[in-house]
């Protein structure tokens, strides 16, 4: 579509009796869809030199952008291909000639995708927690797979324990203590929660939960720990000393066996709060060492984005969750800040309001632990010797 910037009255500039006058008018705010084009034209009405800018920078030609150069019509065009949030911002025609100059501009507004840019269906929740709770390791020496959760205090660690249950049992459950918006860690001891299906009949992976980290130095759980934990070094029970890491004793595993080893670490990580952290911010650095600690001993890494809610389009309907340009935002924040990769980023929605179970909540929460257990089996069997 073409879009017309508001009048640039040229004619002030031509017949004017002063060579400074400028004349700017009101802008207009341009709603485009992602993946969409856009044009802006301007037909002038004599010789005149015109510069094309975004947010005050001059655009070139080059990738996306289309400047047509004006012909003998004397039009002027700027065409922005394929949208995306980058493309957001202020667009602006600057005219000149000997006599003075003017300027006509429009804001842009990218829209959320039209289409969903990652597929999920709802209608396979009953295939996918049938073939999980079917599921055996591939390694006999791993009996059930370890995934290790872990982020800041507040993230919904424990509550993704709880959701997982609840979807497979069916019902709310409650069995790791959620952290109320405190700012403190309800999670203080190491704890592994089994997941269990309707019957009570475990399944073959469980989740280790692990004291929340905080940004300070002396706050919240050491990384220290976190990479004892990979390693199969801590056991169940002990409780985390924010000040001093453990490295012996009782609750120390010296020789930890594959199966008492981690085999896939779970970030999680709010999706309103990665937008506001800076890569040199504590907690970054933190879950940034723990990360490479896991790629060093090729333990997969997967993240999930909590707190999805917080885009309004997906509060209103979470089936929307592929559609929302926050969304990708936030993913691709984390992507670059905590370095994981894209297709192993899964957005989320905990069980925390709700009394009863939902097929959409189920989904997004299937849809990742789906894709965790085939991760973490992958590593397993590669250990076989």
């Amino acid at each position: 579509m073409k879009y017309r910037l508001n009048r640039i009255p040229l004619s002030t500039v031509i017949m004017g009796n002063t060579q400074s006058t400028r004349n700017k008018v009101d802008e207009m705010t341009i709603s485009v869809k992602r993946g969409h084009d856009i044009t802006f034209g301007w037909d002038a009405n004599c010789e005149v030199d015109g510069t094309w800018k975004k947010d005050g920078l001059t655009l070139h030609n080059g990738g996306r952008i289309n400047i047509t150069e004006p012909t003998k019509e004397l039009c002027f065009n700027l065409t922005i291909r394929n949208a995306t949030e980058e493309d957001a911002g202020e667009y602006t025609l600057e005219l000149s000639n000997w006599r003075g100059d003017a300027s006509g501009s429009a804001k842009v507004k990218v829209l959320d995708y039209a289409v969903a840019w990652r597929k999920i269906d709802h209608q396979r929740n009953d295939k996918v927690k049938m073939a999980l709770r079917e599921f055996t390791p591939s390694n006999p020496e791993a009996q059930r797979l370890r995934f290790l959760l872990h982020g800041p205090v507040g993230a919904g660690k424990s509550s993704m324990a709880n959701s997982v249950n609840t979807v497979f049992q069916g019902r709310t459950t409650v069995n790791a203590h959620a952290a109320p918006s405190t700012g403190k860690s309800e999670t203080t001891t190491y704890n592994m929660y089994e997941v269990k299906d309707e019957q009570g009949r475990k399944l073959s992976f469980v989740f280790n939960d692990i004291m929340g980290l905080e940004g300070t130095e002396t706050g919240g759980v050491l990384t220290a720990d976190i990479i004892s934990a990979l390693k199969g070094h801590i056991k169940d029970g002990y409780k985390f000393n924010p000040s001093s890491s453990l490295s012996a004793g009782l609750y120390y595993n010296n020789n930890p066996t594959l199966d008492e080893k981690v085999h896939c670490l779970v970030s999680v990580m709010p999706a309103h709060k990665i937008i506001l952290l800076e890569e040199s911010h504590g907690l970054i650095k933190k879950m940034r060492e723990v990360s490479d600690v896991a790629k060093n001993l090729e333990i997969p890494h997967v993240l999930l984005m909590t707190h999805v809610d917080s885009c309004p389009l997906v509060k209103k309907d979470l089936d929307k969750i592929y559609f929302s340009k926050k969304i990708k935002i936030a993913m691709e924040n984390c992507s670059v800040k905590l370095g994981v990769p894209m297709n192993r980023i899964f957005p989320v929605k905990n069980y925390h309001e709700e009394n009863c179970v939902d097929e959409k909540v189920d989904c997004v929460i299937l849809d990742a632990l789906d894709n965790i257990v085939n991760f973490a089996n992958d590593y397993v069997i590669r250990q076989i010797e």
